[in-house]
């Protein structure tokens, strides 16, 4: 049996954190930024019609749900942040595209964890997308953190879909196969 195998450990997982903090700075820089440059509720077209910057603040979740548990939900981050860092615990060192997608998703709630215990508890929102069509008509505002949520999150899916168990390859001719 492999030490690799067996290993519960953080020891190896160094792209992930890397990335993490990457979108963590990269995500509170640029809220900085356009926080501090435009007025609450103006739109700023930077690719007109459909990209732009408009300052708001979300006090719930995802599409500003969940507002009755605005003081709950800086501690929901944190408890997510602890979960995503026990699956890179148990995650390989070789497993690259995992930690990619864990590390994405770690910085994202650090974005977001620090906008709900240091910036008044609502998650500060400016990216503004509008393709004309559903469901980007216009799509809610949002964040780097939030992009960096989604992107990690569906990257953990392919990997997931990618690193099947062993159990579900065909056996090998002249292996018997298991009882049905």
């Amino acid at each position: 049996m492999s030490v690799e195998a067996t290993s519960h450990t953080l020891r190896g997982k160094g792209l992930a954190f890397l990335l993490a903090a990457l979108v963590t700075a990269l995500d509170l820089w640029s809220k900085q930024a356009v926080f501090a440059a435009y007025a609450w509720h103006e739109k700023h077209w930077i690719f007109e019609p459909w990209f732009g910057f408009m300052k708001v603040e979300n006090p719930g979740v995802m599409w500003g749900q969940l507002t009755h548990f605005s003081d709950w939900l800086p501690w929901v981050r944190v408890a997510a942040a602890i979960i995503v860092i026990g699956m890179l615990r148990t995650t390989p060192p070789r497993a690259k595209l995992m930690q990619i997608a864990l590390g994405l998703v770690l910085g994202g709630a650090a974005g977001n964890i620090y906008d709900g215990f240091f910036a008044g508890g609502k998650v500060r929102d400016f990216l503004m997308v509008d393709f004309g069509f559903e469901p980007f008509a216009p799509f809610p505002i949002f964040n780097v953190a939030d992009s960096a949520i989604c992107v990690g999150v569906g990257l953990l899916a392919l990997s997931m879909l990618r690193e099947r168990p062993e159990a579900a390859a065909p056996s090998a001719p002249g292996t018997p196969s298991p009882p049905a």
